[in-house]
């Protein structure tokens, strides 16, 4: 469901006739991945915990190795456990930063030292090393299948219940296995559980789910609606830009779908030239990258391969939001590469569609976001998260012809989407993605106790959360009022929780104090703000009141 904000959701090769990479929605948990850390202590080492690969319906017996790091600085005997979800990706490269809090801090940490709590880092089956098969290409129908939202929940209780129930006699040989070592089991230690994006759905269906395991959950912008149709994903990004760039970026689009659809092949062949050699092309009418470009590759590439280029300034807006990711592009949109002054209507309004047309793609080529260098993606957790959203989560970021301010091509249809799932997985999948699986927890209407949800006003991912302003939405308000322990919010209307003025995706489990190479560019982001620092820390403020409220109820 994501990537960080770097995340390029529809890439490009360099010749015009590759084929668009398979329509994955952002991750939402996070990141692709972030880069291996630079010039650090060498991060704690894993632990790993025999889990069984079948918890339900004992198709095999076997289990596979799953991976968990803790860090015990801050514990004594009684303190909490914090449990801190990585979600769709190799949780390795966390580690430094969310367990040792490397340059910065990171919520699990500072709830860590304040209760003087476990912290604890798990790592998702079928990502990382945490794999009960190889994954790639040959891993089997048969073999997904254990890939679901029950198991992947289950292999949580299973790790809290093996963790011992009293403590080893002070007589006896120290162990140093963690789960013996520790004796935090959940019946006698309070768990809490939190996550950003498809682990802050993970951490907020645990306490509805198993609420004798995980007392409390923090849910930072959790889309715990899970649903097929997506096209809410952009209509978050287009609320949040001026008004003359909306209206020239709906114009454009509206014109280049117009175009490619149509019937006259001289007009869609040189609108694919322009498109491309604008995507290939970079700063200061530099046009050499599109030198291999010619008609005839042009016109081969496909309508939505072709359309897709408009959103090139969107790769970047999941994380950073307009200011940072857009704004940029809409000032040289607007300028005209600053030639002229803008105005207010946009320069469609003002000067036509020809001319708006070609402002934008100077402007594409002039901010060069395909030029933008970053780690490529790990073809485990692609792979494995196209799975989830093929056959649970949905997602689809469709673009809506019906909407009158869509700023995403209608090129990227529900029909695509759902073929690139299966031809990627032409046995296993259902017909559609069995969102009722997720769902059932209540989706937008669910009703927990002791679970904060945060959300960002501009997260594309908030249209599928609690604090979801769509129009099939319950339109639910979030309250600051810390709620009595064990006790569901009030009134169907509200929910515990906030939502950070003019910000977008998880930008509360970390805080960046020391900035370091390892955060030099659009593609570096972690589960942090690189925008603001003031949600963390009004995030963590919040949840330690609903803490204090909490934590004296376990047991009770």
């Amino acid at each position: 469901m994501q990537k960080h904000a770097f995340l390029v959701t529809y890439s490009y090769s360099s010749d015009p006739q590759a084929p668009l990479r398979a329509l994955k929605p952002p991750r939402i948990g996070g990141r692709e991945s972030l880069p291996p850390p630079l010039n650090i202590p060498q991060p704690n080492s894993a632990n790993v915990i025999q889990v069984p690969i079948d918890h339900f319906g004992h198709k095999t017996s076997a289990t596979f190795s799953n991976r968990y790091w803790l860090n015990a600085t801050y514990y004594k005997s009684g303190g909490p456990v914090f449990l801190f979800d990585s979600g769709e990706q190799n949780a390795e490269p966390l580690v430094p930063y969310y367990i040792q809090e490397y340059h910065g801090l990171s919520a699990v940490m500072r709830l860590a030292k304040r209760y003087n709590g476990l912290a604890l880092l798990w790592e998702h089956r079928f990502y990382g090393e945490s794999l009960p098969f190889p994954v790639n290409g040959n891993t089997t129908s048969e073999q997904w299948q254990f890939l679901n939202t029950e198991q992947a929940l289950e292999d949580i209780v299973f790790f809290a219940n093996s963790f011992a129930q009293s403590e080893l006699s002070a007589d006896g040989p120290i162990s140093s296995d963690p789960l013996q070592k520790f004796a935090v089991h959940p019946s006698k230690t309070p768990w809490i559980m939190l996550g950003g994006s498809y682990p802050g759905i993970r951490s907020a269906l645990m306490r509805i789910r198993n609420p004798s395991v995980i007392f409390a959950s923090w849910a930072s912008s959790a889309p715990v609606q899970a649903q097929v149709d997506m096209s809410s994903y952009y209509k978050a990004a287009e609320r949040s830009m001026t008004r003359n760039c909306s209206a020239d970026w709906v114009a454009v689009t509206k014109y280049v779908d117009d175009t490619l659809s149509g019937s006259n092949e001289t007009a869609v062949m040189n609108m694919k030239f322009e498109l491309l050699k604008a995507h290939l092309s970079g700063p200061g009418g530099n046009t050499t990258g599109a030198n291999g470009l010619t008609m005839a590759k042009a016109n081969s590439t496909s309508n939505v391969n072709a359309a897709s280029v408009l959103m090139d300034p969107l790769n970047f807006y999941q994380y950073y939001g307009f200011k940072d990711s857009i704004l940029p592009f809409c000032n040289i949109l607007e300028s005209q590469n600053r030639t002229a002054e803008p105005v207010e209507g946009g320069v469609v309004a003002q000067f036509g569609i020809d001319i708006g047309f070609k402002s934008f793609l100077t402007a594409i080529s002039e901010v060069d976001y395909a030029a933008i260098p970053g780690d490529p993606d790990d073809p485990v957790q692609d792979r494995s998260w196209m799975w989830q959203y093929c056959s649970e989560y949905g997602f689809y970021q469709r673009g809506d012809p019906n909407n009158p301010l869509s700023i995403e091509t209608s090129f990227l249809s529900l029909e695509l989407f759902q073929q690139q799932c299966d031809e990627t997985f032409p046995k296993g999948l259902p017909s559609s993605p069995q969102v009722q699986n997720v769902n059932k927890y209540g989706g937008w209407k669910m009703n927990p106790s002791n679970v904060m949800f945060s959300n960002g006003e501009f997260d594309p991912w908030r249209t599928m959360g609690l604090a979801s302003i769509e129009s099939n939405a319950p339109n639910r308000k979030p309250s600051v009022s810390v709620p009595a322990c064990n006790t569901p919010a009030s009134s169907p209307s509200s929910f515990f929780g906030i939502t950070y003025d003019n910000m977008v995706h998880v930008s509360d489990m970390r805080v960046l104090i020391t900035p370091d190479a390892n955060h030099s560019d659009f593609k570096t982001v972690g589960f942090y703000s690189p925008v603001s620092q003031e949600p963390f820390f009004t995030g963590l403020g919040l949840f330690q009141l609903a803490m204090d409220e909490w934590l004296p109820c376990f047991g009770r």
